[in-house]
């Protein structure tokens, strides 16, 4: 009887280690790119998704579709008031719609979540009647006093992340927002959500607040949602680096939004900047969510933007950088991939070196020092393609350009004007023969312009 006992447990050892192993195999894929659908209507959405694959899009993110604070600003959908119900930007219907329109033409989708907090209905800032919400029970909220049934800001100023002190954002009111204790009726309520957003087909999610939330809260529910997609969900969080709290602190849980990188891309790209000071300095995490601008960091749309450029066509040309970048998920704000005529295009490079390393060859990004020039940016992708950006407002024009010590060397095609540059050797050298036309050779780029390029047969170039 006992060496039964034996065998069976050993066999029940084998069997979870190949669920386990199971769930690994199939984790979700790291997204190509992310268009952040800011602030759109979901069935408006829909209408375009399709084109968004055409661009290479692998997913398109949503704001938080919960039932919020009434209003049409955007931070209104940041403010929950009931988790059970879909409203604002589209019912239930609608996202079932959209998802079901993206994932036929290869798109998966991600949703925004909120559950570090609820409204603040009044605009008030230091009281709330939590009787409006879903979610009515004193003992769910953070509250100075245990007895008081007024939930007021701390007394010590919540805002101030300079002090070392982390326990002001986690114990302490988000501006006039209704703080959220995890208890068990709070974590029952937002898993009920993440299932349903599941079951409406949404392929991943980001959490937002997410440095406000004790890391083993943001956990469970990373594990939650990996249990009931099958390891199937690709997910985020929102965790805006500070003195007191580091990307580290969350990295371990999932990906993160890179702000180190943001923030050195900004020096180098803003007026006055030098793009020799490239490659920015970034999280050491291939796996980071990389922007050249989000809706965190636009002064247009908030007040309190972080470190916003003062030129909104400089963060252009940094998420063209981010695009040609071989590490990072490039999350694309919506207007930008509108009002910028290189930075779709930059979209679908990404996805052609992906494509390319999964065949076996090689991508690999190397920043080229071959033109000495603060405002002239030249990566290779191996030997599969190349990026070129002009930062400053004047012509460059060079008539030679010596690549012998690159990985380039055959036919590119750019993307976007569809023109064909040649590298060949020359004695023994490399260099650039050809550059749109035969009878020209170097390289010329327009001020303000970035240029992807992207390896084909040689005949292309004859």
């Amino acid at each position: 009887m006992k060496t039964f006992y034996k065998k069976s447990a050993f066999l029940f050892l084998i069997i979870l280690s190949a669920l386990n192993f199971t769930a690994k195999a199939i984790a979700a894929k790291q997204p190509v790119a992310i268009f952040h659908a800011f602030n759109q209507k979901f069935s408006d959405v829909e209408n375009f998704v399709c084109k968004l694959g055409e661009q290479g899009y692998s997913h398109v993110q949503i704001s938080p579709a919960q039932k919020s604070n009434p209003g049409s600003k955007w931070w209104n959908r940041y403010q929950p008031v009931d988790y059970g119900v879909i409203e604002g930007l589209g019912s239930e219907t609608d996202l079932k719609k959209l998802a079901d329109k993206a994932h036929g033409c290869g798109v998966k989708v991600i949703a925004d979540v909120v559950f570090n907090h609820m409204a603040d209905l009044y605009g008030k800032g230091d009281v709330e009647d939590v009787s409006k919400f879903q979610i009515k029970a004193p003992s769910d909220y953070k509250t100075p006093s245990t007895t008081s049934p007024i939930y007021r800001l701390c007394e010590i100023q919540a805002q101030d992340y300079s002090d070392g002190n982390r326990d002001k954002e986690l114990g302490c009111w988000l501006g006039g927002l209704a703080d959220l204790n995890f208890t068990d009726n709070v974590k029952t309520a937002q898993k009920a959500h993440l299932k349903k957003l599941l079951d409406l087909g949404m392929d991943g999610f980001r959490f937002d607040a997410a440095k406000h939330m004790p890391g083993e809260a943001v956990k469970e529910y990373i594990d939650y949602v990996n249990q009931e997609s099958q390891g199937k969900a690709w997910n985020y969080l929102e965790v805006i680096e500070d003195h007191d709290t580091k990307a580290e602190d969350y990295s371990w849980i999932a990906a993160v939004e890179d702000f180190v990188l943001y923030n050195s891309m900004k020096s180098a790209f803003s007026f006055g900047g030098d793009l020799r000071s490239l490659p920015a300095a970034s999280l050491n995490d291939n796996r980071s969510v990389t922007f050249g601008r989000n809706h965190d960091t636009i002064l247009e749309l908030n007040q309190f933007a972080i470190n916003p450029y003062n030129d909104a066509t400089d963060s252009y040309l940094a998420t063209a950088y981010v695009l040609a970048r071989m590490d990072g998920t490039p999350l694309i704000f919506n207007d930008d991939n509108l009002k910028s005529p290189f930075i779709n295009y930059g979209v679908k490079f990404r996805k052609t070196m992906i494509d390319r390393e999964k065949e076996g060859k090689n991508t690999r990004e190397f920043i080229l020092r071959v033109i000495d020039n603060p405002t002239i940016l030249l990566i290779e992708r191996g030997g599969e393609g190349f990026f070129v950006e002009n930062k400053g407002t004047d012509k460059f024009d060079t008539p030679t350009l010596d690549l012998t010590l690159t990985n380039l060397e055959g036919c590119y095609r750019e993307l976007r004007n569809n023109f064909t540059v040649a590298i060949e050797r020359r004695d023994a050298k490399k260099y650039v023969t050809r550059w749109a036309t035969p009878s020209r050779g170097g390289l010329e780029i327009y001020g303000r312009d970035a240029l992807y390029f992207v390896r084909e047969p040689f005949s292309q170039c004859s």
